[in-house]
């Protein structure tokens, strides 16, 4: 009888054991089985190249969620900022492309006011192109065009068709190019009008002013403000606001307390911030060299949620400061020291200056 019961329990033992080895074995082959999410293998220049891409098929389907997906190919956990930042650095190229990738930007969700105000601005927009009625879209299938009335006045010759590759092994967009410019040809004009008429001159309104605060006779001696001369209708970096905080500058009745206390660094602070929308900045040091890629000494950029609420900020006397990738003005001779104190005292002495992309 214990013989009997052995081998039953025996016999158990194995059939459970071959079970549990089944559901391994299928386990692992199904999870193995799963497709990886897939994504874009690319260069920095070429990722760049692709959200040109996405922004200018946005600019032609308005299809958000389809851009987002795109957008996602890309796996940037920040890649709402990464579009607001290139779209700021990408605007001084004044194209159809940098216009499209500002409302992809704003799409998104940003609420830059350097990119609303390049938007709502009419001279930014380029120069008008004849573009094909019918658009490229993103597809691995070649494009087809849309019906259209044949014209009645003059045939028209058949436009070539439009592919957009997209490969698998190494995905990338070709968009059309070469597409013809049509400039219209003036007839002359058979009738000699009675008067002539003067074309009116058309006069650039001169740059909005800078806020100094306080007046910018109160700042440090050393200090001097370049603007850039630009022709109407170019975009350009304007220094719209400056503030100089010293909780130890003299006043009229002995000690003028401008500490600034409410702002970044507190009152005690000793700093250069710089507010740019996150744009690369020049900083040329007294001996001409540019050390705005230089980390030692300007720093990394700013996350947008540091405490700051700057982009820049650096330690840094007699530096001239200017935005990059555009014509802009610029700001020097900085003292990080008080006024009772002299050059090299670094006795609390704070500045703050916003940068704003504008056109002439």
């Amino acid at each position: 009888m214990r013989s009997r019961t052995f081998v039953l329990l025996l016999l158990l033992a194995l059939a459970a054991g071959m079970a549990i080895g089944f559901w391994l074995v299928t386990s692992r082959t199904e999870a193995a089985g799963q497709p990886a999410p897939q994504g874009l293998q690319l260069t920095a220049d070429d990722q760049n190249d692709y959200i040109l891409n996405v922004g200018d098929a946005y600019a032609v389907d308005g299809d958000l969620d389809l851009a987002r997906h795109r957008l996602s190919r890309l796996q940037d956990s920040q890649i709402v900022k990464r579009v607001e930042t290139f779209a700021i650095n990408y605007a001084s190229q004044q194209n159809s492309s940098s216009l499209h990738l500002i409302q992809l930007a704003l799409a998104l969700g940003s609420t830059h006011n350097s990119l609303v105000a390049m938007v709502a601005t009419p001279t930014f927009t380029p120069a008008p192109t004849d573009t094909p009625e019918n658009a490229p879209v993103f597809s691995n299938v070649r494009a087809t065009v849309a019906p259209t009335e044949p014209p009645t006045f003059t045939p028209s010759a058949t436009p070539p068709r439009v592919y957009v590759v997209v490969p698998n092994d190494n995905p990338y967009i070709v968009l059309p190019t070469n597409t013809p410019t049509i400039t219209p040809t003036r007839r002359p004009s058979t009738r000699v009008p009675p008067t002539l008429t003067p074309t009116p001159t058309v006069t650039a309104a001169p740059p909005p002013p800078v806020i100094w605060e306080p007046g910018l006779d109160r700042w440090w001696g050393s200090i001097y403000y370049e603007p850039v001369n630009v022709e109407p209708g170019t975009g350009y970096w304007h220094l719209s606001h400056a503030i100089y905080c010293d909780a130890y500058a003299p006043g009229e009745s002995g000690r003028f307390d401008f500490g600034c206390d409410e702002m970044p660094g507190g009152g005690a602070g000793t700093s250069i911030y710089v507010m740019t929308g996150g744009a690369p900045i020049d900083v040329i040091a007294p001996d001409g060299r540019n050390v705005g890629d230089d980390p030692t000494i300007v720093g990394d950029p700013k996350d947008p949620s540091d405490m700051c609420n700057c982009s820049w900020s650096f330690e840094s006397s007699n530096y001239k400061i200017s935005v990059r990738g555009a014509p802009s003005d610029a700001i020097g001779g900085f003292c990080l020291c008080g006024k009772n104190f002299g050059w090299g005292s670094r006795a609390h002495v704070r500045y703050f200056l916003y940068f704003d992309y504008v056109i002439r």
